[in-house]
């Protein structure tokens, strides 16, 4: 990335760099989209966009083509956290607890009661058949992710 690529990222002031050579280095060695590609998946709004999906999402390949890039190369500790957010609405905890143990295969305890919200929500939204997702159920959602199309984007990059 050159500085008129870092300065489009980080506004004019690019003083912090002088003080951290290895910040530096690996912004000269980032490749500017692969830099808005690592700038977005921190943000935290890009994961509620994924718990929300009915308010973002109308198709289901829009919501994979976006969701499963998200879930390589991170930190499954995210979705532990945010499923333990009481701020959020019901639906995006359960989404949330199921990610983090389909993820991490870590059983995760929440703090209400699942049965009384079984199988009125779906991973997302508009998929209303069952799968048989056992973690999914684990959590009362009606399915779960594609385990087949998941895994064959993270062995190609695509599906």
């Amino acid at each position: 990335m050159n500085k008129k690529e870092m300065k489009e990222f980080f506004g004019e002031d690019l003083e912090f760099l002088k003080t951290n050579e290895n910040l530096k280095n690996l912004l000269d060695n980032l490749c500017p989209n692969r830099a808005k590609y690592l700038m977005q998946k921190a943000n935290k709004q890009t994961f509620l966009r994924f718990l929300e999906n009915e308010k973002y999402f109308d198709a289901l390949r829009d919501f994979e083509r976006e969701l499963y890039p998200l879930l390589l190369d991170r930190d499954t500790s995210i979705w532990k956290k945010l499923a333990n957010d009481k701020t959020l609405s019901i639906q995006a905890r359960l989404r949330s607890a199921y990610l983090y143990t389909y993820l991490s295969k870590k059983p995760l305890k929440l703090d209400f009661d699942i049965e009384k919200y079984k199988d009125q929500f779906s991973f997302y939204h508009g998929n209303r058949s069952k799968d048989g997702d056992g973690y999914a159920s684990m959590f009362g959602l009606k399915n779960g992710l594609n385990n087949m199309r998941f895994n064959q984007f993270k062995s190609t990059g695509s599906f």
